[in-house]
């Protein structure tokens, strides 16, 4: 049995195949029943209730929370209830997935029969956000008569003290703005130091760049400048590194013949590897010569040095 089917019953819009089960069962019986009619302000919470109940004189009666088999839930809804229960005067009642089973024992049908039918009813849906006529807000307009009371409220609440009011400034903090309709900073108008387009921005921001693509790119630009410097910085080290392990193994460097060049440079490399974290030897080769030449011209490289005296 799923809750996650919700869609329209007599005008009403139920959001699980619970609630659903519970309306047959009111509307089996003749009980009168409204749904969802208003909320209730619990702990700092906007809070409403399922089902509706009035006497005859139109006062509110009674108020039914349908929950599933979820613990956690069921506490918390009858936290809820109880302090509704306390607060306004107001008799409530939860009901949960037990409690509905032990009302379909008196009924005609069970209440596996129902939930299916209400599952594969053409006037629901699995899906939370739904578009179109199984929407609950579809179609619907604020009446002038809704628009005063929504002003009145929250007129209300800016008057007021509550956790309410303390949530929406918290949220126009947020947005930069002090009060309702008021700027909080001074803005003002700044050029991108890339592109040059023109942007406004609080006074009090450090933002020199117009949007995210300028202010990439410049970092994008600023990452491959000091990659540049530092590979050439290890380059010129590597290339005075070789000419000084040339100076210092002179007599082995001239005595390595080109066809056991792996004896000799190893321990050079290894070295370079060890100072500089470079092991690639296409990037030792282009460190000398700009460019990779191999293991045999930096071999001959090296006995050129010595062969000039350089070493």
């Amino acid at each position: 049995m799923n809750r996650g089917y919700a869609g329209f019953y007599k005008g009403f819009y139920l959001r699980s195949s619970y609630e659903y089960a519970y309306a047959v069962y009111l509307d089996q019986f003749n009980i009168p029943w409204s749904f969802e009619d208003q909320n209730f302000e619990v702990h700092g919470k906007v809070y409403k209730p399922d089902f509706f109940f009035y006497d005859k004189q139109g006062s509110l009666e009674k108020i039914v929370e349908i929950k599933s088999r979820n613990k956690k839930e069921i506490e918390l809804a009858r936290e809820k209830l109880d302090y509704i229960k306390a607060q306004y005067q107001i008799k409530t009642e939860l009901i949960s997935y037990e409690e509905l089973m032990k009302i379909y024992e008196t009924m005609p049908m069970t209440l596996n029969s129902v939930i299916k039918h209400w599952i594969t009813s053409d006037n629901t849906t699995i899906h939370k956000a739904v578009s179109g006529r199984l929407n609950a807000h579809y179609g619907l307009r604020h009446s002038e008569d809704s628009k005063k009371k929504i002003g009145e409220h929250t007129k209300k609440l800016w008057d007021g003290d509550s956790l309410s009011k303390k949530k929406m400034i918290d949220g126009l903090r947020k947005s930069g703005l002090s009060q309702k309709g008021k700027i909080k900073t001074e803005r003002e108008i700044r050029y991108c130091a890339l592109c040059f387009d023109e942007f406004t921005v609080m006074v009090t921001s450090t933002q020199k760049y117009c949007g995210q693509q300028c202010s990439g790119q410049l970092a994008i630009r600023i990452a491959t400048d000091s990659y540049v410097k530092s590979r050439n910085s290890i380059h010129r080290n590597i290339k005075e590194y070789i000419i000084q392990w040339t100076s210092e193994n002179k007599e082995l460097v001239l005595s390595t013949p080109f066809n056991k060049i792996n004896s000799t440079i190893t321990p050079l490399t290894n070295e370079i590897f060890s100072r500089y974290g470079v092991k690639d030897m296409r990037v030792i080769s282009k460190a000398v010569f700009g460019e990779d030449k191999g293991r045999k011209e930096l071999l001959r490289f090296m006995k050129k040095l010595c062969s000039e005296n350089v070493c």
